[in-house]
């Protein structure tokens, strides 16, 4: 019997009295809801019986067992009260016509309801599933960069799962999808690189899509499967149910129109997730319907999710290697402070690099006494009004605009053709002068997928298989913007702000020291102050880098004097960023400050603490093992784990390195290993102790 004569059977065949709820799926499974004690059918789908060989009269009202069976529906039940979904899909066996068929069954919570899927696991003929997702699995544990895993991510998905096309799109920051990479068939017209408005997935539907993960339409054309319900429940509490988080619910308007627009019968898209939400997704489509057996489904979803976290490993690593680079210059600048040099000498002398670091035209440093300046910048008098009112209007905290030129804080000033700006705090007594990093213009030209101004995709005929769209349809030009500022580099120029307030704070005690030797009340009060902050971190109070260094190194020389061990540990808070991002900077700094506390009171009365820089702290441990090392790590991690903060119900966690003393050892290699001990933590699960035995 064909789809649609056999859903004009099932309609037919149920009681006027049972209300339909909204809900309809795909013919290429069953779907039944159940009470959320397993105990009743409340719904299901008008094509049970093929499936389950059971009549919807008698599933409606009836316990499951009649259809699933006590095993499956016990095995449901056990698992479902741990997670709110299977921690993997389950199956049953039936006779289908004439011939035993499994059947794959899925389960998962919604609201006071159990949703279960149920599709027919139909053979794959002589293609090695295991054997190919390993292979591609492999290529992708191997791929070097960003790009190049995408690139292998679309090809694997598509040698899988048999579609004509393959893409991989990326959501921005402003919700405009742009497609990254691609993998079709020959004769079709591609679309890499084409972007699509944020009308065309709006908010709700990337986090819809984010919290669902999966949608498959094998055949568009198909006929829908009504949903019935009992005849028991009220209109109300049948639009209460919500198992849209199907994956075999029917196509929306949306996807057709999506679908359409590229001449499709058939999709299967899965989400690419972050910590912070849906980064983008892998969409696939053909022209003709492509019945897709959910083992190959769960074959694509299993390469997605290995990419998804390689993906953001290279990512990590990118910018660490970043923050790396970054931090050898803040190293030189260390001993800087001792020579005496200012602000300006800094510049000229580390200027051209961080230019190169953070991809700037030019850099200028306002301080109390000076404005200093490399590279192209705007006129001194634009950065010093520049300076007064990101003070006035900003407060402390790290500014950034990638199109300056339309922000308040530069109206009426002459830019230069400055088109970005990444300003960093530089705090003094008085007032903070400012370390601001420039970009020239970027010009870029976006090819829109229609246009992204209007509410319905425009849409003009194509020949054969190409797509329906014309997409070179809109062309954008952009003008009079710079190129976007990363995350990591906001976050490196606050440290190198902090640094450069050092150096303008010692410059300035030169000054004085120069100029009023008769007023020592004043220069002694001055040089108490800079003691301080060479010494000790402005946020948590405990020791700076500088002075953890000097702590090292004096540690170091009383090793190789008296033969006495001791071990360094390197500790960083799992996930911070996300805690930034999440709940705010403020809420972050709070964290760092009741982190800092709490560890110190866990230490020995010999052990010392200093914040090496951002959200990463070094313990220097006198006298300690390895074995001692380890025991005073674990105590660290449960005091880390024991902190709350108001503004953060949930706490966090750290992992940590720690590194014994060897005889060969300088500063710089010791806490090289307990970085790469650490670096393992994080690999290996975060919220751990790893040692550098080994290393």
């Amino acid at each position: 019997m064909k789809s649609d004569t056999l859903v004009q059977a099932f309609q037919s065949s149920v009681p006027p009295s049972v209300p339909d709820t909204p809900l309809s799926i795909q013919p290429c499974g069953c779907l039944l809801v159940l009470d959320k004690d397993l105990a009743r059918v409340l719904q299901c789908s008008a094509n049970a019986e093929q499936y389950l060989r059971v009549a919807v009269d008698d599933l409606l009202d009836h316990r499951p067992e009649h259809a699933l069976g006590k095993r499956l529906i016990g095995k449901i039940r056990t698992e479902l009260r741990a997670a709110n979904r299977l921690s993997g899909p389950l199956s049953i066996q039936k006779v289908i016509d004439g011939r035993k068929t499994r059947l794959q069954v899925n389960a998962f919570q919604s609201g006071n309801s159990v949703v279960v899927e149920i599709e027919p696991i139909t053979p794959l003929g002589n293609r090695r599933l295991m054997g190919t997702v390993n292979q591609w699995l492999t290529k992708l544990s191997r791929a070097p960069t960003p790009d190049s895993l995408i690139e292998i991510l679309v090809a694997g998905v598509r040698d899988i799962t048999r579609f004509e096309r393959v893409l991989v799109f990326h959501f921005d920051d402003e919700g405009h999808g742009v497609c990254l990479a691609e993998s079709l068939a020959k004769g079709l017209s591609p679309v890499l690189g084409q972007r699509f408005a944020a009308s065309d997935y709006p908010e709700s539907q990337r986090e819809k899509f984010a919290a669902r993960e999966v949608r498959s339409i094998p055949d568009l054309g198909a006929d829908g499967i009504p949903v019935m319900s009992s005849a028991t429940l009220s209109e109300g509490v049948v639009r209460e149910i919500d198992a849209s988080g199907t994956v075999l619910r029917a196509p929306s308007r949306r996807q057709r129109n999506f679908l359409d627009d590229f001449n499709a019968r058939s999709l299967l898209s899965v989400a690419i997730v972050s910590q912070t939400g849906l980064w983008g997704m892998v969409t696939c489509i053909s022209a003709t319907p492509t019945p897709l057996p959910p083992t190959l489904r769960d074959a694509a979803r299993t390469l997605v999710t290995m990419a998804t976290q390689r993906l953001f490993l290279l990512k990590a690593r990118m910018e660490s290697s970043f923050l790396l680079q970054v931090q050898e210059s803040r190293d030189f600048l260390v001993e800087d402070v001792k020579a005496g040099l200012s602000p300006s000498d800094m510049l000229q002398k580390y200027g051209s690099e961080w230019l190169a670091l953070f991809r700037a035209g030019g850099l200028a440093c306002k301080t109390k006494g000076e404005i200093s300046e490399i590279g192209l910048t705007p006129p001194l008098k634009t950065v010093a009004t520049l300076a007064e009112r990101l003070e006035r209007r900003h407060g402390q905290g790290v500014w950034l605009s990638s199109r300056l030129k339309d922000d308040p804080v530069s109206d009426g000033l002459d830019l230069n053709g400055c088109c970005g700006m990444l300003a960093a705090p530089m705090p003094g007594e008085d007032s903070a002068g400012w370390l601001m990093f420039f970009r020239r213009e970027h010009d870029r030209t976006f090819y829109w997928a229609g246009r992204p101004q209007a509410d319905a995709l425009v849409s003009s005929p194509g020949d054969g298989r190409d797509l329906r769209r014309t997409f070179s349809i809109w062309q954008e030009e952009v003008r009079g913007t710079s190129e976007h500022w990363k995350p990591v580099e906001r976050l490196a120029a606050a440290d190198l702000g902090e640094d450069l307030a050092l150096l303008a704070s010692a410059s300035e005690i030169t000054r004085l020291n120069e100029m009023l030797r008769e007023e020592q009340q004043a220069l002694a009060r001055a040089n108490e102050k800079l003691r301080e902050a060479v010494s000790h971190d402005s946020l948590t109070g405990i020791w700076n880098r500088y002075r953890t260094e000097q702590e090292l190194d004096k540690e170091l020389a009383k090793a190789r004097r008296h033969k006495l061990p001791f071990c360094v540990l390197l500790l960083d808070i799992d996930h911070f960023k996300q805690v930034n991002d999440t709940w705010g900077h403020e809420a972050g700094d709070e964290l760092l400050r009741h982190i800092a506390c709490d560890v110190t009171g866990v230490l020995r009365q010999e052990d010392h603490i200093g914040r090496w820089g951002g959200e990463e702290f070094v313990v220097v441990a006198t006298g300690a093992s390895r074995a001692d090392g380890v025991v005073l790590a674990e105590r660290i991690l449960a005091a880390v784990a024991g902190v709350r903060i108001t503004q953060m119900p949930e706490g966090v966690t750290a992992s940590i390195g720690v590194a014994t003393w060897r005889p060969e050892d300088k500063r710089k290699e010791l806490v090289a290993r307990a970085d790469k001990a650490m670096y393992a933590a994080k690999t290996g699960g975060r919220n751990r102790i790893e040692t550098d035995q080994g290393l």
